[in-house]
């Protein structure tokens, strides 16, 4: 079973009441995301947090968390409070449908780990279930709320894995996003498939770039890249 707990450098993840626990892939997220020059950032979906703590240890802005199961919206409030930057990481336990309806929100770049087996037979765990299902934030739905609250400069990421990314990026680009960057993540170097796939929009058309990352050697060791990545973060990198 996972622990309680995940403990990074500068930071802990409580995660006893959330339904999905701290994750390589997300902790690859918040690793890649590029978000230096960002005043305010919104996490949707936000769980225990996780994300908007990696990027709160490496940028200055205002974050915003919104989760809208109890569970988690506990965690994420309790992480927050322990986190060096209480003072700028805001939660709100509500669902993002309800949190997009404030007047005049808008945020330089917005980040997702959303749910993501749409197609899969339900869970057995309900907190579980309702992390990874699609009953409460369908893409299409995260797409109109993305575009309805991102600057027209701004930058939206997420992660999925391959099937549902492309499912994804094409909606969102039938909507008015141009992919801009994608990272075709894999779990072992000279791996064929690619497991999961992380995604930049924004609304200018260019060429997108697309990077290769693999997350161990085929000696079952951490690459190089990963390593550079997360060693601010583990301990034991």
């Amino acid at each position: 079973m996972p622990n309680d707990y995940f403990e990074f450098k500068q930071f802990r993840v409580s995660q006893a009441l959330s339904g999905m626990k701290v994750t390589t892939e997300g902790c690859l997220f918040g690793a890649i995301i590029d978000a230096g020059s960002t005043r305010n950032l919104l996490d949707i979906g936000a769980g225990t947090g996780l994300l908007g703590l990696m990027l709160a240890q490496r940028i200055s802005a205002l974050i915003d968390c919104v989760e809208i199961d109890v569970g988690a919206a506990k965690d994420l409030a309790e992480n927050i409070e322990a986190s060096p930057w209480a003072n700028r990481i805001t939660a709100y336990h509500e669902a993002i449908q309800n949190y997009a309806l404030r007047p005049e929100l808008v945020y330089d770049t917005i980040v997702s780990n959303p749910p993501f087996f749409e197609n899969h037979l339900p869970s057995k765990n309900a907190k579980r279930q309702q992390a990874l299902h699609q009953d409460t934030l369908s893409m299409e739905t995260l797409v109109d709320i993305a575009q309805g609250l991102l600057q027209r400069t701004g930058h939206f990421w997420v992660l999925y894995p391959t099937h549902e990314s492309l499912l994804f990026n094409r909606l969102a680009i039938q909507k008015g996003f141009c992919l801009n960057r994608q990272w075709d993540i894999f779990h072992k170097r000279g791996d064929q498939k690619i497991w999961r796939q992380i995604s930049c929009f924004n609304f200018i058309e260019q060429p997108s770039l697309v990077e290769t990352l693999a997350i161990r050697e085929e000696s079952g060791s951490y690459t190089p890249e990963f390593q550079e990545l997360l060693g601010p973060y583990y301990f034991y990198l």
